[in-house]
């Protein structure tokens, strides 16, 4: 797709980033325009494909070494640029995690545990939520009918964050289908009255703090799908409660 300067109008999902970052000019961002406005206070910066060829290493080795390889007019990699300024310190914990099975099994052997921490880096999103919020377990349950329809009003007192590079990417063309990997963390009232900047910066320590500490990636299913059209305020036609009737999309859970 054609660079659009306005992409954060086209839906309220890359709405979210309107208040967060402005790339005005006519053209694609290059790796230095990225640099000087996205990575001044990051431990990385970001590399195009000639700095990364030079490099002779994988992916994950480049961006242990602080040079994030950045494709340049590609919406995937710009997204991760993103994603690396609002969320600094966890995309580093996952570069680390991601050394550490290479330290161990090498670039090329894929894990379980390894898919896990991509499919996050990917498609994850956090959902913020108050002391007492019962989201996790109507996740956990499928309940969509609580969570969006009859539960509705809780959701002004919730807060979506997506986090996963591909679900910007993504969003640039919604479809029926989209779906994110949510974890939930809990934060206190004050967080939720805090200017958009501020959040992203108690979240990023949170989520950071809670992928480490639960150790979140050695389980097996420690991502919740989370159809992101469904979610108040995303998409138009979620006005409606009969969207979400359509059980292809919100799909009940699997019993056994």
């Amino acid at each position: 797709m054609s660079w659009d300067p306005d992409f954060t109008t086209r839906n309220p999902i890359l709405g979210q980033l309107t208040d967060l970052i402005r790339f005005q000019q006519p053209r694609w961002p290059d790796v230095a325009c990225l640099n000087k406005q996205l990575a001044a206070q990051l431990p990385v910066r970001f590399i195009d494909d000639q700095h990364f060829a030079a490099l002779d290493c994988y992916y994950e080795e480049a961006v242990a070494r602080g040079q994030v390889p950045t494709r340049q007019a590609n919406w995937h990699d710009f997204f991760g640029a993103v994603i690396w300024y609002l969320f600094p310190h966890t995309k580093a914990l996952l570069n680390r995690l991601h050394m550490e099975h290479i330290a161990v099994h090498g670039a090329r052997r894929r894990t379980p545990r390894r898919d896990r921490i991509t499919h996050f880096d990917e498609c994850g999103l956090v959902l913020a939520v108050r002391e007492g919020d019962e989201a996790a377990t109507l996740l956990q349950a499928h309940d969509w009918q609580t969570l969006f329809v009859t539960g509705r009003t809780h959701w002004q007192r919730r807060r979506a964050f997506v986090f996963g590079h591909a679900l910007y990417e993504l969003a640039l063309a919604p479809f029926i289908g989209l779906t994110a990997k949510a974890v939930i963390i809990t934060m206190p009232d004050a967080f939720f009255e805090a200017p958009v900047h501020r959040q992203y910066q108690l979240l990023d320590s949170a989520l950071c703090r809670q992928c480490e500490q639960q150790q979140l990636f050695d389980k097996p299913k420690p991502l919740r799908p989370l159809p992101l059209l469904g979610i108040p305020g995303w998409w138009p036609a979620n006005e409606n409660p009969a969207f979400y009737n359509n059980t292809d999309y919100f799909r009940p859970r699997r019993q056994g």
